[in-house]
């Protein structure tokens, strides 16, 4: 018997992705993703590799802040195979900065556009669904990648922070200049 059903997160399509609540067989590609030396260096606070047992726990947080705060971050899958893309979404644990707008991609799928499109949707939800006056990204300092997704999104640096002993920077954007930005891909 299960506490949470996945079937009460929102669903979420664009043209090319689906964002969905987690499922246990996500377990296995995200342990994969996690495990990915390149891909955990800007997701774990560690920057290294997570073993099974951190990728189980770190699926487990997920599926409970949806549980407690009504938003999290999305399993995101792409349309067309099925496969599990990463996970994209809203992320506020407690004493967090502000309400965040995170990303995190299997490496197979960098550079096709999948973070932005994902995020896009995400952020159009979570403006949607909550009365937010701004979205943050928290950002390390040498994760280029992320910084230029954040910029293509729309966002500015706002403030630096030192986030489990590292350099981060919080990228914010408010809700009026969330929506002058563009392209926001159909959600259905």
């Amino acid at each position: 018997m299960s506490l949470f059903d996945p079937n009460a997160t929102p669903r979420i399509e664009t043209e090319r992705l689906v964002l969905r609540g987690w499922r246990k067989d996500d377990f296995e590609p995200f342990a994969a993703m996690m495990a990915d030396a390149q891909t955990a260096r800007f997701l774990s606070a560690e920057q290294r590799p997570r073993d099974r047992a951190s990728a189980w726990r770190d699926m487990a947080l997920f599926v409970g802040h949806w549980a407690l705060r009504g938003y999290g971050l999305f399993a995101v899958e792409e349309k067309e195979s099925g496969a599990f893309v990463g996970r994209v979404g809203a992320w506020r644990p407690e004493c967090w900065v502000g309400f965040e707008l995170g990303w995190g991609l299997a490496r197979p799928f960098w550079g096709r556009g999948y973070a932005r499109e994902a995020a896009r949707a995400a952020g159009d939800w979570a403006f949607a669904q909550f009365p937010l006056e701004r979205i943050v990204s928290l950002i390390h300092a040498d994760n280029a990648p992320s910084q230029k997704l954040a910029q293509r999104l729309g966002m500015r640096i706002g403030a630096s922070t030192i986030h489990a002993g590292m350099p981060h920077d919080v990228w914010e954007i408010s809700r009026a200049d969330w929506f002058r930005t563009s392209p926001h891909p159909a959600a259905v």
